[in-house]
């Protein structure tokens, strides 16, 4: 089984994936909404209400903060281009967190609909802004 199976079985019955043209909108939705570097990082520099954080905790209380009200419905995207893009809430991928970044390098948690997105960088490093 692979590490993308196993984030689809942890993630259970709720979740979606895409990997046709519903794949292509959501990933110009995403990339025009935030600026990213040639690398494929966010340019936080040009992002004005981000913040580097630790823990989920960190997390949602940044989103209590900055938004009030959220959309719990997220796109997780991969760095790897031949992945699909996964629907699903941000409680459970919380939840799973470890097999949805197992399956690659470097993953977004992305809410179209919020307008927030966060990234957890391969380094470790992990930021939550707002467009």
């Amino acid at each position: 089984m692979s590490l993308f199976d196993e984030c689809i079985e942890a993630l259970g019955d709720d979740v979606l994936f895409f990997s046709d043209h519903k794949r292509e909108q959501v990933l110009s939705d995403f990339e025009s909404s935030f600026p990213f570097t040639e690398w494929g990082r966010i340019k936080w520099r040009e992002v004005s209400t981000h913040a580097e954080v630790n823990t989920v905790d960190e997390i949602i209380s940044f989103l209590h903060k900055t938004k009030k009200e959220y959309s719990n419905n997220i796109y997780v995207i991969w760095d790897e281009g031949t992945l699909p893009i996964l629907h699903s809430t941000l409680d459970k991928v919380f939840e799973v967190i470890d097999d949805v970044t197992a399956v690659s390098f470097d993953t977004w948690l992305y809410s179209s609909s919020s307008g927030y997105v966060i990234e957890i960088f391969h380094d470790g490093e992990i930021k939550v802004g707002l467009k």
